[in-house]
């Protein structure tokens, strides 16, 4: 608390002195280029759920007329890394990226985006792509808070208590499936039985759910049509993991970049780290994959002497004020301290 009101209290600082017009001015942030990165954009509450993962649409639209009206340089990500390492960049660059390819990326964000004229990147993990069906991990954890109160206990039939009650009771009842079904080595098929049992048993209406495209990824035919509009699909691994066995690192990659390939009829050679996992063994491994740029979840402004494979963004967030986004459209916010 004590931490985000200092963060507030400086940057009312720093605008008041003039320095948030100043820095969007400069040639310090012309010589920068802002990568933003966001996952998904609700369809309904899950910003409400889980709102570090998610934003409502309203706040996404918010955020892209204040680009606008920033007089941002809104550019293609390839085209903004070439003009970055060039020292071309126009002023307040910034390029946006979507993580994991959320089907609410085409329900909410595309028709926001087509409207301002916005190119976009979208980092797909292709899994539950071809696999029509919720994120489990995900879809778990949002049943579970979306019937909190209840407390359903083990019988022979189920073996978990679903003690949903309150969030340390949903945060221990998620990690008991989730612990289990790791140690069982369960397959996609089986995971996707369990979620159908699990809302059973919880009385959430599963076959809304999944009717409503929550929690899943767009489908092969979605994919190829974004594309064919302009949106440019991106590496993001196959099944969301980078393992650190160097040949299953490669499969992940190679499978992920084949299905986008057939997908999009484009070969891609942008990476987004999974979950921000990054470790220094990832980069020879990429490189020897093609690959020429990879993000990461470090906030920050990328800068000429950036590795190209470790490139920070800033992760909207729910949370994040209208004050704090400007700074760093300006790069004013860059001037704090920064946890990430």
């Amino acid at each position: 608390m004590l931490t985000s009101f200092l963060k507030a209290s400086g940057l009312r600082t720093l605008k008041s002195l003039g320095l948030f017009s100043r820095a969007a001015a400069s040639q310090w942030r012309q010589d920068r280029l802002l990568i933003l990165c966001y996952h998904g954009i609700s369809l309904e509450d899950e910003h409400l759920w889980d709102p570090g993962l998610y934003i409502s649409r309203d706040q996404f639209a918010a955020r892209m007329q204040l680009l606008e009206a920033a007089k941002c340089n809104v550019l293609p990500l390839g085209e903004a890394l070439r003009r970055l390492y060039a020292h071309e960049l126009p002023p307040r660059s910034v390029a946006l990226t979507f993580d994991d390819g959320y089907y609410d990326f085409q329900a909410q964000a595309f028709p926001i985006l087509e409207r301002h004229g916005f190119p976009v990147t979208v980092y797909l993990t292709t899994y539950y792509c071809e696999h029509e069906q919720p994120i489990f991990n995900l879809a778990c954890r949002y049943i579970l808070w979306k019937q909190q109160g209840a407390c359903v206990p083990r019988d022979a039939g189920f073996e978990w208590d679903l003690d949903t009650r309150d969030e340390a009771a949903r945060g221990k009842t998620f990690q008991a499936i989730w612990n289990d079904c790791q140690q069982r080595g369960l397959s996609g098929a089986e995971k996707d039985a369990l979620l159908g049992t699990l809302a059973g048993r919880l009385r959430f209406d599963y076959a809304a759910f999944l009717s409503r495209r929550i929690l899943q990824l767009l489908t092969p035919a979605e994919t190829a049509q974004l594309a064919s509009r302009g949106i440019d699909f991106e590496l993001h691994t196959h099944r969301h993991r980078t393992p650190l066995d160097r040949a299953l690192f490669r499969k992940e990659v190679e499978d992920n970049r084949d299905r986008l390939v057939a997908m999009t009829g484009s070969t891609p050679k942008h990476f987004c780290y999974p979950s921000g996992v990054v470790e220094r063994e990832f980069l020879p491994w990429l490189q020897e994959l093609g690959v020429i740029s990879a993000t990461t979840c470090k906030h920050g402004l990328a800068q000429p002497n950036t590795e190209p494979l470790l490139l920070p963004r800033l992760i909207d967030v729910s949370g994040m004020s209208v004050m704090e986004f400007e700074g760093w459209l300006t790069g004013a916010r860059a001037l704090l301290p920064s946890r990430h």
